[in-house]
């Protein structure tokens, strides 16, 4: 005990060169280890925009001592390009140790891929109509009558070539499963071109119209009247037929249409005129798709005393 207590500066040399010659050993020991290191761009100028299949990120193969490649935080290793004064078309990269950064004491053996082709083109933008979608089936009975989208459009941007393709967005689909009236619902937006992108809101009021199923219905026989003077008419009869919600449509009578011919008060009058259908109150949505035939002679007969 006398002999440690009394050398300390020996002690002390002994042990600085022993850790000296452990450093020198250690030193010459090395180890490897390959990580992905994602690919980080910088600099790219704003109306240009990278398309086609991006490398995100590159296998790095890193050298060191056991110990600092035990300890390595693969956090820390980055992949950089530097894109300023680029300019639209296809750009070769080759990566290099210098754009990999990497903690102090380690040292790039590999970089896989090492050359990276970058498409580059024009910012561009873009009106696009909104396709709403809707799913199910409404009550029975009922039909989708109509389906909107408010906004009807939406501006995206992209790559010129993709934005030039793009025709129309689409919507979540809206529910209309089981019901008996309109379904209005909030939904998002969504575009088939990963690459491009919404510039506003995202989210639309998709509004599906439900109603009574429609049905048609046709009525033969019936007879045309002349309104405004007295005329005699050719044919005397038509074929009417109406459509309208299927309860009002089967409700209607044959009374509850009058074909007519309206005649002017005084004047000459066409030869041929149009035949117009009314159709009684209390039918609500009913209307007239067709009258056979569409047009009726007409001949007016002469009032007495008159050449």
């Amino acid at each position: 005990m006398r002999f440690l207590r009394g050398n300390t500066p020996l002690r002390v040399a002994s042990l600085a060169l022993a850790a000296g010659l452990w450093f020198v050993i250690a030193g010459k020991q090395t180890a490897e280890r390959g990580v992905p290191v994602p690919v980080e761009l910088r600099n790219v100028p704003r109306d240009l925009e990278l398309t086609g299949d991006a490398v995100n990120a590159v296998d790095v193969r890193l050298r060191a001592s056991p110990g600092l490649i035990n300890s390595l935080d693969s956090g820390k290793v980055l992949a950089t390009i530097d894109l300023a004064g680029a300019e639209e078309g296809e750009r070769i990269v080759q990566l290099t140790p210098l754009m990999i950064q990497v903690p102090f004491g380690f040292r790039v053996v590999k970089i896989t891929p090492s050359l990276l082709t970058l498409n580059l083109e024009r910012t561009e933008r873009k009106t696009i109509p909104v396709r709403p979608r809707v799913i199910g089936r409404p009550a029975p009975g009922f039909e989708v009558a109509e389906v909107a989208s408010d906004p009807a459009e939406v501006r995206v941007a992209g790559p010129r070539s993709r934005v030039q393709e793009i025709e129309s967005a689409f919507t979540e689909p809206v529910s209309v499963e089981g019901v008996d009236r309109t379904a209005t619902e909030v939904v998002n937006v969504g575009l088939e071109d990963p690459l491009l992108r919404l510039e506003g809101g995202s989210g639309v009021r998709v509004t599906a119209v439900v109603r009574e199923a429609q049905e048609t219905r046709t009525f033969e026989g019936l007879r045309i009247v002349a309104r405004g003077r007295p005329a005699r008419l050719e044919p005397s009869r038509v074929t009417v037929s109406v459509a309208g919600p299927a309860s009002q449509v089967r409700a209607l009578a044959p009374e509850d249409l009058q074909p007519y011919v309206a005649l002017p008060g005084e004047g000459e009058v066409p030869r041929r005129l149009p035949v117009a259908v009314e159709i009684s109150s209390g039918h609500a949505g009913v209307s007239v798709l067709e009258t056979k035939p569409a047009l009726a002679s007409v001949r007016v007969p002469r009032q007495k005393g008159k050449p």
